[in-house]
């Protein structure tokens, strides 16, 4: 054996080199947020989610054409429709798979009546009761 690695061996240099990184890392700041609590930095390219926009009598804007169902590279949007009495369409289901969604905003700018948009929602979790809760009361 060599006598540096007698020496390191005796001495605990491994050992306490790796102390030393321990210690240092115990005055760092923390890296983790306790979560409902505190909120995380959004990112300045985050679109947000998406929305339905309806008219100010409250009937939806969308039309079916599926035009944004179409265009979706994700194929997360799936929308079914049926005939209105005038001869018009008019939307029966309209749903977003958001896990499949990769937040591209092409069905934005497919939309020809801008019925979806994308918009940041701001949840205020800790002013709102559970449902559950709010039901009872």
């Amino acid at each position: 054996m060599k006598l540096s690695r007698l020496l390191k061996t005796i001495f605990m240099m491994d050992f306490l080199s790796g102390l030393m990184i321990a210690i240092k890392e115990v005055f760092k700041p923390k890296k983790t947020i306790n979560y409902p609590f505190e909120k995380g930095k959004i990112s300045p390219r985050f679109r947000g989610e998406h929305a339905l926009r309806r008219y100010p009598n409250g009937e939806e804007r969308c039309i079916a054409c599926k035009l944004c169902e179409a265009v979706c590279p994700a194929q997360a949007i799936t929308i079914e429709s049926s005939e209105r009495a005038d001869g018009s369409r008019k939307t029966t289901r309209y749903d977003i798979d958001m896990m499949k969604c990769i937040y591209c905003g092409l069905c934005e700018e497919a939309c020809p009546v801008d019925a979806i948009v994308t918009m940041m929602f701001v949840k205020k979790y800790l002013k709102e009761k559970p449902l559950a809760l709010s039901a009872l009361a």
